[in-house]
């Protein structure tokens, strides 16, 4: 096996729950080049991780042809998403083998797992076709440069005293029905402050402006850092707290201790394995969230989670750390 293609052009948090494989891989096939095919928001994630040999940004819209010739007569290619066009660009690059889940152009195909299966399982399952099998569920971790790592130890030092704990805060999905009331969070923020721990609010350029609105005076990092500086500035909190977002799993890349608030969304398919609580309430309707077509109004599931149960768990973990 001398050339590999991994294609994934996923969101933030399915790109990062599917780097096991991209380890599996290379511990399996050594001297493969592993080649990886992903998405912009992949491509800033996956800069100098070590398991991957080649790496190719690819949206729609951009050269069929260009990608084509990266990965021609690559020996296998592993089509990750159910995207039509990454199939299709295996196909045109004439690889032998082409496994996935999709239906068009996919010459290998693996049978779906039971959809409460934690995601980087169902990833990783797409690799015993090749004889492959590992239980090691690690995310890779997130390769700052210098120049990045040196930014957000400065932005830390500028909010905070070394005597004081760090605890930021990723309050957004990217459905509000996953997300626990900014009411809570305030309150949260509140008892935080009170203790003389420091809050950061993180996200994207997206989350600001709502960030900013729902918690004035709070320190808002939200779109002033890139993906790499804000797991950066994670790895040197003492906790992040949020419901099922894409900074949770960025924070699973890192040693820092999570709290996350689930309520429509199935926490075994997706909340972190380690190092994390997991705080839901189990209604008979729920999980919904891409399971049924209807989904209620009030997210009454998430909302039903109390401030003292997830301040529980605050004092709990910050007073260990």
């Amino acid at each position: 096996m001398k050339k590999i293609c991994v294609m994934h052009r996923a969101s933030i948090g399915d790109t990062l729950l599917a780097t096991p494989i991209y380890r599996a891989l290379k511990e399996n096939f050594p001297d493969a080049e592993i080649i990886a095919i992903v998405s912009p928001v992949g491509y800033e994630l996956l800069q100098n991780n070590l398991y991957i040999d080649t790496l190719i940004k690819y949206k729609k819209g951009d050269s069929i042809l260009s990608v084509v010739k990266k990965i021609f007569r690559a020996d296998v290619a592993i089509i990750l998403d159910y995207h039509y066009r990454n199939a299709l660009l295996a196909f045109l690059a004439m690889i032998p083998k082409r496994i996935g889940r999709g239906k068009d152009f996919i010459n290998c195909k693996v049978e779906e797992l039971p959809l409460e299966t934690f995601e980087s399982l169902k990833y990783l399952s797409l690799l015993k076709p090749l004889g492959i099998s590992t239980d090691n569920l690690s995310l890779a971790k997130i390769i700052a440069s210098d120049s990045e790592k040196i930014r957000a130890e400065k932005l830390i030092a500028e909010i905070k005293t070394p005597a004081q704990k760090l605890v930021v805060i990723a309050p957004m999905s990217l459905n509000p029905i996953k997300d626990w009331s900014a009411e809570n969070y305030r309150e949260i923020i509140r008892r935080l402050q009170n203790k003389n721990h420091v809050v950061a609010m993180i996200g994207g350029n997206v989350e600001r402006e709502i960030i900013e609105k729902n918690f004035p005076g709070v320190i808002n990092f939200a779109g002033k850092t890139n993906l790499r500086e804000s797991a950066e500035i994670i790895s040197r909190a003492d906790l992040q707290i949020s419901g099922c977002t894409a900074m949770l799993h960025v924070c699973s890349t890192t040693n820092t201790p999570s709290i996350a608030i689930y309520g429509p969304s199935n926490p075994a398919q997706w909340a972190p394995k380690k190092n994390c609580t997991v705080i839901t309430h189990n209604f008979d309707c729920s999980p919904c969230y891409n399971v049924h077509e209807k989904i209620c109004d009030g997210n009454k599931c998430i909302q039903d989670i109390s401030v003292d149960e997830v301040w529980s768990a605050v004092e709990k973990i910050l007073s260990e750390s």
